[in-house]
Protein backbone atom coordinates (compact mmCIF):
# COMPACT_ATOMS: atom_id res chain seq x y z
CA UNK A 1 0.00 0.00 0.00
CA UNK A 2 1.72 3.51 -0.92
CA UNK A 3 1.33 5.86 1.73
CA UNK A 4 -0.83 9.06 2.16
CA UNK A 5 -0.09 11.83 0.36
CA UNK A 6 2.57 14.52 2.25
CA UNK A 7 1.94 17.72 0.91
CA UNK A 8 6.01 18.31 1.89
CA UNK A 9 7.16 15.40 -0.68
CA UNK A 10 8.95 16.47 -3.28
CA UNK A 11 8.19 13.93 -6.01
CA UNK A 12 10.79 12.26 -8.25
CA UNK A 13 8.10 9.85 -10.13
CA UNK A 14 10.29 10.65 -12.92
CA UNK A 15 13.50 8.84 -11.71
CA UNK A 16 11.21 6.08 -10.14
CA UNK A 17 9.68 5.35 -13.59
CA UNK A 18 13.25 5.86 -15.19
CA UNK A 19 14.31 3.18 -13.03
CA UNK A 20 11.06 0.56 -13.50
CA UNK A 21 11.59 0.74 -16.99
CA UNK A 22 14.97 -0.89 -16.95
CA UNK A 23 13.49 -3.52 -15.11
CA UNK A 24 10.52 -4.13 -16.81
CA UNK A 25 12.54 -4.12 -20.09
CA UNK A 26 14.87 -6.43 -18.84
CA UNK A 27 18.05 -4.38 -19.01
CA UNK A 28 18.26 -4.55 -15.36
CA UNK A 29 17.83 -6.11 -12.41
CA UNK A 30 19.35 -4.31 -9.52
CA UNK A 31 20.08 -1.17 -8.36
CA UNK A 32 22.71 -0.09 -5.62
CA UNK A 33 22.12 3.18 -4.45
CA UNK A 34 24.57 5.71 -2.03
CA UNK A 35 24.10 8.70 -0.34
CA UNK A 36 25.26 9.97 3.03
CA UNK A 37 22.30 9.84 5.99
CA UNK A 38 19.52 12.27 5.29
CA UNK A 39 19.60 13.03 2.04
CA UNK A 40 16.17 11.66 0.72
CA UNK A 41 16.64 7.80 -0.10
CA UNK A 42 14.12 6.33 2.19
CA UNK A 43 11.66 9.16 1.58
CA UNK A 44 12.53 8.24 -2.41
CA UNK A 45 11.98 4.43 -1.71
CA UNK A 46 8.81 4.50 -0.28
CA UNK A 47 6.83 7.45 -1.52
CA UNK A 48 8.01 7.57 -4.91
CA UNK A 49 9.14 3.98 -6.23
CA UNK A 50 6.44 1.60 -4.30
CA UNK A 51 3.78 3.43 -5.51
CA UNK A 52 5.15 3.71 -9.30
CA UNK A 53 5.81 0.11 -8.97
CA UNK A 54 2.43 -0.82 -7.27
CA UNK A 55 0.72 1.20 -10.28
CA UNK A 56 2.04 -0.89 -12.72
CA UNK A 57 1.15 -3.79 -10.76
CA UNK A 58 4.42 -5.24 -9.22
CA UNK A 59 3.86 -6.27 -5.20
CA UNK A 60 6.46 -4.46 -3.39
CA UNK A 61 8.01 -5.21 -0.38
CA UNK A 62 9.87 -2.05 1.93
CA UNK A 63 12.63 -3.51 4.38
CA UNK A 64 14.96 -1.24 6.75
CA UNK A 65 18.05 -3.19 7.68
CA UNK A 66 19.01 -0.04 10.18
CA UNK A 67 15.58 -0.73 11.78
CA UNK A 68 16.24 -4.80 12.41
CA UNK A 69 20.24 -4.01 13.13
CA UNK A 70 20.63 -6.05 16.15
CA UNK A 71 19.02 -8.77 14.29
CA UNK A 72 18.60 -8.26 10.56
CA UNK A 73 18.78 -11.76 9.02
CA UNK A 74 16.15 -13.08 11.69
CA UNK A 75 13.95 -9.74 11.18
CA UNK A 76 14.14 -9.43 7.79
CA UNK A 77 13.56 -13.20 6.76
CA UNK A 78 10.25 -12.75 8.96
CA UNK A 79 8.95 -9.99 7.06
CA UNK A 80 9.76 -11.99 3.72
CA UNK A 81 7.66 -15.01 5.01
CA UNK A 82 4.89 -12.69 6.49
CA UNK A 83 4.97 -10.75 2.71
CA UNK A 84 4.89 -14.19 0.70
CA UNK A 85 2.23 -15.46 2.88
CA UNK A 86 0.05 -12.55 2.31
CA UNK A 87 -0.44 -13.93 -1.05
CA UNK A 88 -1.17 -17.27 -0.24
CA UNK A 89 1.86 -18.86 -1.47
CA UNK A 90 3.24 -20.41 1.53
CA UNK A 91 -0.10 -21.24 3.12
CA UNK A 92 -0.23 -23.98 0.29
CA UNK A 93 3.59 -24.55 1.23
CA UNK A 94 3.03 -25.66 4.59
CA UNK A 95 -0.04 -27.68 3.62
CA UNK A 96 2.13 -29.70 1.21
CA UNK A 97 4.53 -29.94 4.56
CA UNK A 98 2.30 -31.16 6.93
CA UNK A 99 1.03 -34.24 4.58
CA UNK A 100 4.74 -34.97 3.79
CA UNK A 101 5.61 -35.08 7.53
CA UNK A 102 2.55 -37.09 8.31
CA UNK A 103 3.51 -39.61 5.68
CA UNK A 104 6.76 -39.82 6.87
CA UNK A 105 5.46 -39.87 10.90
CA UNK A 106 2.99 -43.19 9.65
CA UNK A 107 6.09 -44.91 7.62
CA UNK A 108 8.27 -44.56 10.36
CA UNK A 109 5.72 -44.72 13.12
CA UNK A 110 7.43 -41.85 15.06
CA UNK A 111 6.04 -38.75 16.05
CA UNK A 112 9.41 -36.36 14.94
CA UNK A 113 7.39 -35.77 11.53
CA UNK A 114 4.33 -34.61 12.84
CA UNK A 115 6.36 -31.23 14.61
CA UNK A 116 4.77 -28.83 11.58
CA UNK A 117 1.21 -29.37 13.87
CA UNK A 118 2.84 -27.37 16.22
CA UNK A 119 4.74 -24.18 15.06
CA UNK A 120 3.18 -22.18 12.40
CA UNK A 121 6.58 -21.13 10.73
CA UNK A 122 8.21 -23.86 7.96
CA UNK A 123 11.72 -22.08 8.98
CA UNK A 124 11.91 -21.68 5.29
CA UNK A 125 16.02 -20.35 4.25
CA UNK A 126 16.03 -17.29 2.03
CA UNK A 127 16.59 -19.57 -0.85
CA UNK A 128 13.36 -21.12 -0.20
CA UNK A 129 11.47 -17.65 0.33
CA UNK A 130 12.66 -16.08 -2.83
CA UNK A 131 11.85 -19.02 -5.11
CA UNK A 132 8.14 -19.26 -3.27
CA UNK A 133 8.14 -15.11 -3.71
CA UNK A 134 9.10 -15.60 -7.51
CA UNK A 135 6.23 -17.78 -8.27
CA UNK A 136 3.95 -14.86 -7.34
CA UNK A 137 4.75 -12.54 -10.33
CA UNK A 138 6.80 -9.69 -10.51
CA UNK A 139 8.15 -7.97 -7.32
CA UNK A 140 10.37 -5.74 -6.17
CA UNK A 141 11.66 -5.48 -2.93
CA UNK A 142 13.41 -2.12 -1.63
CA UNK A 143 16.41 -2.61 0.59
CA UNK A 144 16.96 0.19 2.65
CA UNK A 145 20.11 0.96 4.46
CA UNK A 146 21.53 -2.62 3.38
CA UNK A 147 25.13 -1.71 5.13
CA UNK A 148 24.00 -2.62 8.79
CA UNK A 149 23.64 -6.29 7.46
CA UNK A 150 27.14 -6.71 6.54
CA UNK A 151 28.09 -4.88 9.64
CA UNK A 152 29.10 -9.00 11.52
CA UNK A 153 30.34 -12.01 9.64
CA UNK A 154 27.97 -13.82 11.02
CA UNK A 155 25.65 -12.74 8.74
CA UNK A 156 28.09 -13.66 5.80
CA UNK A 157 26.28 -16.73 4.96
CA UNK A 158 22.79 -15.48 4.60
CA UNK A 159 24.44 -12.43 2.21
CA UNK A 160 25.77 -15.13 0.18
CA UNK A 161 22.96 -17.07 -0.26
CA UNK A 162 20.70 -13.90 -0.88
CA UNK A 163 22.83 -13.02 -3.77
CA UNK A 164 22.24 -16.61 -5.00
CA UNK A 165 18.53 -16.79 -4.76
CA UNK A 166 18.37 -13.50 -6.71
CA UNK A 167 20.61 -13.90 -9.31
CA UNK A 168 18.10 -17.41 -9.72
CA UNK A 169 15.39 -15.23 -9.98
CA UNK A 170 16.08 -11.81 -11.32
CA UNK A 171 13.65 -12.26 -14.08
CA UNK A 172 10.58 -12.10 -11.51
CA UNK A 173 12.32 -10.38 -8.65
CA UNK A 174 14.39 -7.01 -9.06
CA UNK A 175 15.60 -5.23 -5.67
CA UNK A 176 16.90 -1.75 -5.17
CA UNK A 177 19.86 -1.84 -2.43
CA UNK A 178 20.56 1.97 -0.71
CA UNK A 179 23.15 2.79 1.73
CA UNK A 180 24.93 5.37 3.42
CA UNK A 181 28.38 4.15 4.44
CA UNK A 182 30.72 3.76 1.54
CA UNK A 183 32.56 1.42 3.51
CA UNK A 184 29.71 -1.14 4.33
CA UNK A 185 28.43 -1.10 1.02
CA UNK A 186 32.33 -2.07 -0.29
CA UNK A 187 32.82 -4.91 1.67
CA UNK A 188 28.92 -5.92 -0.16
CA UNK A 189 29.42 -4.62 -3.48
CA UNK A 190 32.82 -3.57 -4.05
CA UNK A 191 35.43 -5.76 -3.11
CA UNK A 192 36.54 -8.65 -5.48
CA UNK A 193 35.60 -10.77 -2.94
CA UNK A 194 32.21 -9.31 -1.66
CA UNK A 195 29.36 -11.10 -1.92
CA UNK A 196 27.50 -8.86 -4.47
CA UNK A 197 30.47 -8.05 -6.50
CA UNK A 198 29.41 -7.08 -9.49
CA UNK A 199 25.74 -7.83 -8.88
CA UNK A 200 24.23 -4.27 -10.08
CA UNK A 201 24.48 -1.02 -10.95
CA UNK A 202 26.29 1.18 -8.03
CA UNK A 203 25.25 4.80 -8.32
CA UNK A 204 25.26 8.05 -6.41
CA UNK A 205 21.41 8.59 -5.42
CA UNK A 206 20.87 12.35 -6.97
CA UNK A 207 21.44 15.42 -5.60
CA UNK A 208 18.21 17.98 -5.70
CA UNK A 209 18.47 21.13 -7.23
CA UNK A 210 16.44 24.16 -6.72
CA UNK A 211 13.14 22.77 -8.06
CA UNK A 212 12.63 20.92 -4.71
CA UNK A 213 13.37 24.27 -2.99
CA UNK A 214 10.85 25.97 -5.11
CA UNK A 215 8.60 22.70 -4.64
CA UNK A 216 9.18 23.55 -0.35
CA UNK A 217 8.02 27.19 -1.11
CA UNK A 218 4.59 25.96 -2.65
CA UNK A 219 4.01 24.35 -0.07
CA UNK A 220 4.95 26.76 2.48
CA UNK A 221 2.42 28.94 0.49
CA UNK A 222 0.09 26.22 0.79
CA UNK A 223 -0.28 25.64 4.04
CA UNK A 224 0.68 29.51 5.53
CA UNK A 225 -0.88 31.54 2.67
CA UNK A 226 2.86 33.34 3.30
CA UNK A 227 5.09 33.44 0.79
CA UNK A 228 9.12 32.46 1.43
CA UNK A 229 11.94 34.22 -0.59
CA UNK A 230 12.76 31.21 -3.12
CA UNK A 231 16.45 32.42 -3.77
CA UNK A 232 17.06 32.64 -0.11
CA UNK A 233 15.93 29.22 0.23
CA UNK A 234 17.91 27.53 -2.10
CA UNK A 235 21.07 29.62 -1.13
CA UNK A 236 20.03 28.01 2.62
CA UNK A 237 19.72 24.57 1.15
CA UNK A 238 23.03 24.71 0.06
CA UNK A 239 24.53 26.09 3.24
CA UNK A 240 23.46 23.01 4.55
CA UNK A 241 25.00 20.37 2.29
CA UNK A 242 22.03 19.94 0.09
CA UNK A 243 20.38 17.99 3.04
CA UNK A 244 16.66 17.56 2.55
CA UNK A 245 15.79 17.02 5.99
CA UNK A 246 17.18 19.65 7.09
CA UNK A 247 16.17 22.38 4.83
CA UNK A 248 12.65 20.88 5.13
CA UNK A 249 12.73 21.72 9.04
CA UNK A 250 13.98 24.99 8.27
CA UNK A 251 10.33 25.88 6.35
CA UNK A 252 8.50 23.60 9.19
CA UNK A 253 10.10 25.75 11.87
CA UNK A 254 8.87 29.30 9.51
CA UNK A 255 5.17 27.68 9.03
CA UNK A 256 4.58 27.17 12.30
CA UNK A 257 5.74 30.24 13.77
CA UNK A 258 4.74 33.32 11.75
CA UNK A 259 7.53 36.12 13.13
CA UNK A 260 10.34 33.44 12.33
CA UNK A 261 12.65 34.50 9.40
CA UNK A 262 14.71 31.96 7.37
CA UNK A 263 18.32 32.83 9.08
CA UNK A 264 16.73 32.74 12.61
CA UNK A 265 15.06 29.55 11.94
CA UNK A 266 18.51 28.21 10.29
CA UNK A 267 19.71 29.18 13.65
CA UNK A 268 17.50 27.56 15.52
CA UNK A 269 18.27 24.66 13.97
CA UNK A 270 22.04 24.70 13.98
CA UNK A 271 21.63 25.44 17.48
CA UNK A 272 19.75 22.09 18.15
CA UNK A 273 22.34 20.08 16.02
CA UNK A 274 25.19 21.95 17.60
CA UNK A 275 23.94 21.50 21.24
CA UNK A 276 22.37 17.67 20.16
CA UNK A 277 23.59 15.51 23.36
CA UNK A 278 23.67 12.54 21.26
CA UNK A 279 27.08 14.19 19.76
CA UNK A 280 28.64 15.20 22.73
CA UNK A 281 28.07 11.28 24.28
CA UNK A 282 29.79 9.53 21.15
CA UNK A 283 32.45 12.31 20.96
CA UNK A 284 33.28 11.48 25.13
CA UNK A 285 33.42 7.07 23.66
CA UNK A 286 36.60 8.26 21.28
CA UNK A 287 39.81 8.08 22.51
CA UNK A 288 42.11 11.01 21.77
CA UNK A 289 43.68 9.87 18.77
CA UNK A 290 40.37 9.15 17.42
CA UNK A 291 39.31 12.54 17.94
CA UNK A 292 41.90 14.07 16.06
CA UNK A 293 41.65 11.73 13.18
CA UNK A 294 37.79 12.93 13.36
CA UNK A 295 38.52 16.54 13.65
CA UNK A 296 41.10 16.48 10.51
CA UNK A 297 39.14 14.32 8.34
CA UNK A 298 35.91 16.99 9.28
CA UNK A 299 38.69 19.76 8.46
CA UNK A 300 39.09 18.70 4.92
CA UNK A 301 43.04 17.17 5.70
CA UNK A 302 43.57 14.79 3.02
CA UNK A 303 46.85 12.15 3.23
CA UNK A 304 46.21 11.18 6.71
CA UNK A 305 48.60 8.41 6.29
CA UNK A 306 51.67 10.89 5.34
CA UNK A 307 54.87 11.92 7.28
CA UNK A 308 53.80 15.62 7.37
CA UNK A 309 50.03 14.74 8.65
CA UNK A 310 51.44 11.69 11.36
CA UNK A 311 54.03 14.26 12.39
CA UNK A 312 51.09 16.86 13.17
CA UNK A 313 49.04 14.06 15.18
CA UNK A 314 51.89 13.36 16.80
CA UNK A 315 52.45 16.98 18.14
CA UNK A 316 49.20 17.06 19.52
CA UNK A 317 49.10 14.44 21.36
CA UNK A 318 52.77 15.12 22.70
CA UNK A 319 54.50 11.74 21.09
CA UNK A 320 57.77 11.67 19.54
CA UNK A 321 56.90 9.39 17.01
CA UNK A 322 53.63 8.25 15.46
CA UNK A 323 53.84 4.91 13.01
CA UNK A 324 51.55 4.09 10.63
CA UNK A 325 50.28 1.27 12.02
CA UNK A 326 49.54 3.26 15.37
CA UNK A 327 47.43 5.57 13.25
CA UNK A 328 45.67 2.28 10.73
CA UNK A 329 43.69 0.74 13.60
CA UNK A 330 41.86 3.75 14.97
CA UNK A 331 40.96 4.45 11.13
CA UNK A 332 39.83 0.76 10.46
CA UNK A 333 37.61 0.58 13.80
CA UNK A 334 36.06 4.21 13.15
CA UNK A 335 35.12 2.62 9.40
CA UNK A 336 33.72 -0.72 10.63
CA UNK A 337 31.74 1.64 13.06
CA UNK A 338 30.06 3.63 10.40
CA UNK A 339 31.69 6.68 11.62
CA UNK A 340 33.81 8.10 8.59
CA UNK A 341 34.04 6.45 4.88
CA UNK A 342 36.20 6.22 2.04
CA UNK A 343 35.90 7.85 -1.31
CA UNK A 344 36.42 5.12 -4.07
CA UNK A 345 37.67 7.55 -6.33
CA UNK A 346 40.27 9.77 -4.65
CA UNK A 347 40.59 7.44 -1.17
CA UNK A 348 40.15 10.02 0.80
CA UNK A 349 38.10 9.78 4.16
CA UNK A 350 35.29 11.55 5.34
CA UNK A 351 32.42 12.21 8.52
CA UNK A 352 29.61 9.83 7.59
CA UNK A 353 26.78 12.00 9.22
CA UNK A 354 26.95 15.63 7.70
CA UNK A 355 25.19 16.37 11.27
CA UNK A 356 28.35 15.63 12.89
CA UNK A 357 30.57 16.61 10.91
CA UNK A 358 29.16 20.10 11.15
CA UNK A 359 28.82 19.55 15.47
CA UNK A 360 32.68 18.97 14.80
CA UNK A 361 33.40 21.86 13.52
CA UNK A 362 31.07 24.49 15.87
CA UNK A 363 32.51 23.03 18.83
CA UNK A 364 36.23 22.62 17.74
CA UNK A 365 37.23 25.24 20.68
CA UNK A 366 35.72 23.25 23.10
CA UNK A 367 36.64 20.08 21.97
CA UNK A 368 39.84 20.27 20.80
Amino acid sequence: MSEKKDLWHYPRKELANQIMALFENGLSSSFIFFAQRRMGKTEFLRKDMLPVAESKGWDVLYFSFLDAADNPVAQFSETLEEFINQRGIMAKIRTAAKKISKVNAGVSKVNAGLEFNKPEKTNLDIKKLLSTLARTGHTLLLMDEVQALAAHKKNDVFIASFRTALDIHKDSIKVIFTGSSQSGLRKMFSQAKAPFFHFGQNLNFPELDQKFTDHLGKAFKLATTRNIDPQKLWEVFLEMDRVPLLIRSVVERMALNPGLSIQDAQAELKSEIFGNREFKELWDNFSDLERHLLIFIAQGVEQLFSAETRKNFAEKLCLEDLPIYTLQAPVKRLLRQGIIGKSEERADYFIDDPNFKNWILMNLKEIQ
